[in-house]
């Protein structure tokens, strides 16, 4: 998944409206579209991730015993590109950039650039629009089980959604907190751990915006549906400590694990949405 920043964003209630070109974004006292949305979040390994005792077999091989996965979410963002910016092909990247996955093109430069940065400067640059919408922060213990991430309504209620091409949707997560003992897969001479396995209760910020896939698509304007109805579903990878050598290497601190787990999101995590149109 993208790897790009996302600025913390303010939890007063409402939508935040960035819109980058105001000219045009708005009819004369109505929004070109309206902005209903649900959101569920789950964690549920498949049988094949899990061992005998239930525990979360890793590609390191160790199990790991969780006591607790939750997870704070801040806002999801819909974000739009001018007129004809969204017509960008990751299939088919422009002149600069190429193996384009998960929501980002690797540049000439060495840099990751989403998918909407790049539609936007197809056509130069101007345009386009982010519409963000506040989720409660409060940390969720995650589960097979999916459940409803509180949205804060907008105000007005709908969200006001302005002018403009569907170009992606992103998650900021605020924060993850995981629980739990790894054991060691290997035994005798092979073992990495001692039996009592490696105890780690942590909990870090996560700072970079997730994408979902595939990303949204279609036009807000004249002609089109103003009503929009999101259905946004985020589950929490099984592969979240895969690149963990608990027994050899584990995380030295807050920041190793800032970093291992925010990769693990971004290149695993699953979000995905379903848009009606009315």
């Amino acid at each position: 998944m993208a790897h790009s920043l996302a600025s913390p964003w303010s939890r007063n209630g409402a939508a935040i409206l960035m819109i980058c070109s105001l000219a045009g974004c708005l009819g004369p006292g109505q929004p070109w579209g309206t902005l209903e949305a649900t959101m569920q979040a789950s964690f549920d390994p498949s049988e094949g991730r899990k061992d005998g005792n239930g525990r979360l077999k890793t590609t390191a091989n160790y199990a790991v015993a969780l006591e607790n996965v939750a997870v704070s979410f801040d806002a999801f963002t819909v974000v739009l590109a001018a007129a004809g910016a969204a017509s960008f092909d990751p299939g088919n990247p422009p002149e600069g950039y190429s193996l384009c996955h998960n929501g980002h093109c690797h540049a000439d430069s060495g840099e990751l650039v989403d998918y909407e940065v790049i539609a936007l400067e197809m056509v130069g640059g101007s345009g386009g629009a982010r519409v963000a919408v506040a989720l409660d922060a409060d940390p969720m213990t995650l589960g097979e089980e999916k459940l409803n991430v509180p949205i804060v309504p907008c105000e007005p209620s709908p969200c006001e959604v302005p002018k403009g091409e569907l170009a992606g949707l992103e998650l900021t997560v605020g924060s993850l907190t995981v629980q739990g003992t790894a054991y060691d897969g290997l035994s005798g001479g092979s073992a990495r751990l001692p039996e009592e396995g490696y105890y780690f209760n942590v909990t870090v910020p996560i700072p970079q915006a997730l994408n979902s896939q595939p990303q949204l698509d279609g036009s807000i304007g004249p002609g089109e549906p103003v009503g929009l109805q999101l259905a946004i579903d985020f589950e929490l990878p099984s592969a979240l400590f895969d690149d963990i050598e608990f027994g050899t290497a584990p995380p030295a601190d807050a920041a190793e694990w800032q970093e291992v787990l925010s990769a693990a999101l971004n290149d695993h995590g699953a979000l995905s949405a379903t848009l009606e149109r009315n």
